[in-house]
């Protein structure tokens, strides 16, 4: 079932799919943001209806979905690497993760402030926008070019949701350093590389994976901020701990390329790995929520953060396997819809955030339960997401940009 000679012009449409859901599923999840009981203190708004069900689904999509993409991100490094050589590797990279970061910034973070301040100003939660008590009667728009007038951004410096494309060029400069280091001239790496190799078969085929590669992140995910992976947004300068465990998932997608057979190895049990991944939501959200309060967290500290990371751990990894390994057993071969899905997941994941927010700041304060403006926010934004994708990114410069080619357009009432 799986292809056996990586860089031979084949393409991996299961890890397309694993992709393309790892980014779409993170729509959904900022669609659930503005329910979380706390929502009013870190989001645009609060929603009045919030949601114990919604608070599960990010806690257990936050533990998985950019560490899947990060894995498949390593190992289409190592295959982009492999079949164009470094400098073809640097300018593709510089075309599709650098430009779009920059551009999406310069486009994006201005509307999102704009919303953020919008929703401040609908709800009179003033705190999370920063604004002055003296200024709370401006409106949004002007408070947004005078936050941008002012230099404020520069104080308050955000990346957005575009973080993910930052610590992707990081992971990528590492490689690339780490790459030279093992293979440089006179030092003759390639025993190394053939010993970490066959640690990583073996680890890999073992029938404990799942403990060895939570042991692997557990020092890692103990050296987080907070009680879940952070989220390194706040600066161009990489945080250590979060960039060191998102490269243990790019590492491990870079040496499956280099041994593409275990791609049938990592989909076996898959059934299995998302039920204990399932299993596994209740406990690690419960211990995060109970033990903060410091009465009871402070006698024993580490052992409680450590025995709630080992649960979030191991969650993390049932999902990494079990997602990778559905995706290999039903997506293995081409689909017309899929490929469409995959290629257009990039820009519906860059440009969903300032339509999700808005559409939270509208329905906040609507007198129906969650489920109904959860489902008006997904209903909504997916459909122009997808639309604008197809009518004004496919077919043009933007288009050529993401995807790396034009695609001819096609109205969509002819298929």
């Amino acid at each position: 079932m799986m292809p056996s000679a990586p860089g031979a012009g084949i393409r991996y449409h299961s890890l397309d799919a694993v992709r393309a859901f790892a980014l779409l599923i993170g729509v959904i999840y900022h669609a659930a943001e503005s329910f979380g009981h706390g929502a009013v203190h870190y989001w645009a708004i609060g929603d009045n209806s919030p949601s114990v069900t919604l608070e599960l689904f990010r806690h257990a999509t936050h533990s998985f979905r950019l560490e899947l993409f990060f894995l498949i991100a390593g190992f289409f490094a190592h295959l982009l690497w492999q079949r164009r050589g470094v400098s073809g590797f640097v300018r593709n990279r510089a075309g599709r993760i650098l430009v779009p970061f920059v551009v999406g910034w310069l486009v994006l973070y201005p509307l999102l402030v704009f919303i953020w301040l919008t929703g401040a100003s609908k709800s009179g939660h003033w705190d999370i926008a920063g604004v002055p008590q003296e200024f709370q009667s401006f409106p949004p728009w002007q408070l947004t070019v005078g936050f941008f007038l002012h230099l404020q951004f520069l104080r308050k410096f955000d990346l957005t949701h575009l973080w993910f494309l930052h610590q992707l060029l990081v992971l990528y400069v590492g490689a690339l350093i780490a790459r030279w280091i093992v293979l440089r001239p006179g030092w003759n790496g390639g025993n190394l590389v053939r010993w970490l190799d066959g640690r990583f078969r073996a680890v890999l085929s073992s029938p404990g994976k799942l403990l060895w590669f939570t042991a692997a992140a557990l020092p890692l995910l103990y050296l987080q901020h907070g009680w879940a992976v952070d989220t390194p947004k706040a600066s161009l300068i990489p945080e250590l701990p979060a960039t060191l465990l998102f490269a243990l998932f790019f590492g491990v997608g870079w040496a499956l390329h280099r041994q593409p057979d275990l791609l049938e190895t990592c989909g076996r049990h898959w059934p299995g790995y998302l039920l204990i991944g399932l299993i596994l939501v209740a406990p690690s959200g419960g211990l995060d929520w109970f033990f903060r309060a410091p009465a009871l967290s402070e006698p024993n500290y580490v052992w409680i953060r450590l025995g709630h990371f080992a649960l979030f751990g191991l969650m993390m990894w049932s999902f990494v396997f079990g997602f990778l390994g559905l995706f290999l057993h039903f997506r293995h071969t081409e689909s017309p819809a899929w490929r469409y899905v995959a290629e257009s997941s990039y820009w519906v994941y860059l440009a969903h955030l300032p339509l999700v927010v808005s559409l939270q700041v509208w329905v906040a304060f609507w007198p129906v339960p969650w489920e109904v403006k959860f489902l008006v926010i997904n209903l909504v934004a997916f459909p122009l997401l997808f639309l604008s994708y197809h009518y004004l990114v496919r077919s043009t410069f933007i288009g050529r940009q993401l995807n790396g080619r034009r695609f001819p357009f096609k109205p969509i009432a002819k298929g």
